[in-house]
């Protein structure tokens, strides 16, 4: 309930930043988002925020709120995991593990739900707080039929169940598979022998979620009136979305934007704290289960952080999400062991020492977060309604054109424009279509062959005599600096 409500708290008053215009409107119409599609997340959030919008929420609003409940889901599955894994500590007095392991427990979610790194993802539109909940649910699941297979061979619904989950998070995120096959072959060691009938429901169990693909081959050969402009029909544009082929190019190195390289230093402290308790807690003499598990844990973590070090996108902390959820679930066996050995008052005193150090630097981030994204959209508006025709072509090459789409589709604000991205109409099917709709060729036979290029269709358009165009750059630059609307 902590993790939901503060979510919605932070989560801005209209759309949040980066993809968060997009997914909104994914959300809105039913539509298809940016590869890999995400279709278990679309369509669930499609009823959500309809029913909310239904009752008088705005639409923005609404997105946020399903990543708001996707945090809250991802920590009651931690402290789940948790609790289980302090429970475990044999070698502390009963009445300890219940004070210090729910005390562990407490503390350190409630400093992850104030991560900057964590709440970003959780207080506006997007799919990586999802992605946590099935990291964290998965974790708990491997663990419960783990612990289940201590006292007799697993049965076939168990092998479901976990098929089940391995499905779910391929379907939504292929990166789930960093942290599915380590637990895999864990709990097969685990639970062996499996049989023929445990073989058979765990690939039929991780089969079924990926049906949900169908509905982008549904929707590539029947669009929403927005979607994700380079899905093809066919076989291979929906293999080429489920596998993330457009972003190919950025395997290979590490560059994150100035933006997201800030926010990457705030979660250093936590990220740090989270492999060492994971490292810390599988390391311990203690053998068992719980100390299987958490070896397998930083198996995933390093897995994860291999990843990251290697995707060269310019927002790749959202992917630390996975390392921060599973890192925290090691860090009350951790406190158990230093009630151990310091008792449970100086670990008391060290619990709250570090909600005092993280907690409100990192909250006065996020409402800083919250404010720039709210700032960011009244410039946008203000751009949007200060444009000096009704129709005519709005070119903006940024991401964040979806947003001028959002304000068309969903608000009803001045619909007769024709907002595009200049460096999708670099692509063929976007072009083409372009062309088919409006009946000439933007680039004039010769399409941009570099990014710079790519800020001349207003200009083009404009010269040609097609339609009045404006550069929306131009226009964000007036806005911010009050010379914006014009005169006419």
């Amino acid at each position: 309930m902590a993790a939901l409500a503060w979510g919605l708290l932070l989560a801005p008053r209209g759309y949040a930043e980066g993809d968060g215009s997009e997914l909104t409107v994914a959300l809105a119409l039913g539509g298809v988002p940016h590869p890999t599609g995400y279709p278990l997340y679309t369509l669930g959030g499609h009823v959500v925020t309809s029913l909310l919008h239904a009752v008088g929420v705005s639409w923005p609003v609404a997105a946020n709120a399903w990543s708001a409940l996707g945090s809250a889901v991802a920590v009651f599955f931690l402290a789940r995991v948790a609790s289980a894994l302090a429970g475990r500590d044999s070698r502390s007095p009963l009445p300890a593990r219940g004070l210090v392991g729910a005390l562990a427990v407490i503390v350190s979610l409630l400093a992850l739900i104030a991560q900057p790194i964590w709440n970003n993802a959780a207080a506006g539109a997007e799919v990586y707080s999802w992605h946590a909940a099935w990291v964290s649910a998965a974790a708990w699941l491997a663990l419960r039929l783990a612990t289940r297979a201590e006292a007799g061979p697993l049965q076939g619904r168990a092998w479901l169940a976990w098929g089940l989950a391995l499905g779910v998070g391929l379907a939504h995120h292929a990166t789930s598979l960093l942290v599915s096959l380590p637990l895999t072959l864990w709990l097969l060691r685990r639970a062996a022998p499996v049989g023929a009938r445990g073989a058979a429901a765990l690939v039929t169990g991780a089969g079924l979620p990926l049906l949900s693909w169908g509905w982008i081959a549904y929707r590539a050969s029947h669009p929403a009136a927005f979607q994700w402009p380079l899905l093809e029909p066919g076989l291979r544009g929906l293999l080429n979305h489920v596998a993330g082929r457009v972003y190919g190019g950025y395997i290979g190195g590490f560059h994150p934007s100035e933006a997201d390289a800030r926010l990457l230093v705030t979660g250093i402290p936590w990220l740090l704290l989270a492999f060492a308790a994971t490292l810390a807690a599988a390391g311990s003499r203690a053998g068992g289960l719980g100390r299987s598990f958490v070896r397998v844990l930083v198996v995933a973590m390093a897995g994860q952080a291999l990843f990251v070090l290697a995707y060269r996108v310019p927002d790749p902390s959202a992917h630390l999400l996975p390392i921060l959820a599973l890192g925290t679930a090691s860090i009350p066996p951790l406190a158990l062991r230093l009630a151990r050995r310091a008792g449970t008052a100086v670990t008391a005193l060290a619990a709250a020492a570090l909600l005092l150090i993280l907690l409100p630097a990192a909250i006065a981030r996020d409402v800083a977060a919250r404010a720039e994204a709210e700032e960011t959209e009244r410039v946008v508006r203000a751009a949007w309604n200060g444009i000096p025709f009704e129709h005519g072509l709005v070119a903006w090459n940024n991401d964040l054109y979806a947003r001028l789409r959002a304000y068309q589709l969903l608000e009803g604000s001045h619909p007769d424009r024709i907002v595009e991205n200049p460096g999708v109409l670099s692509w063929e099917g976007p072009l083409r279509r372009f062309r088919d709709r409006h009946g000439f060729d933007p680039w004039d036979g010769a399409p941009p062959q570099s990014e710079d290029a790519l800020f001349g269709l207003a200009a083009s358009a404009a010269r040609a005599g097609r339609m009045p165009a404006i550069d929306f750059d131009d226009a964000i630059r007036a806005a911010r600096a009050g010379g914006w609307p014009p005169t006419r």
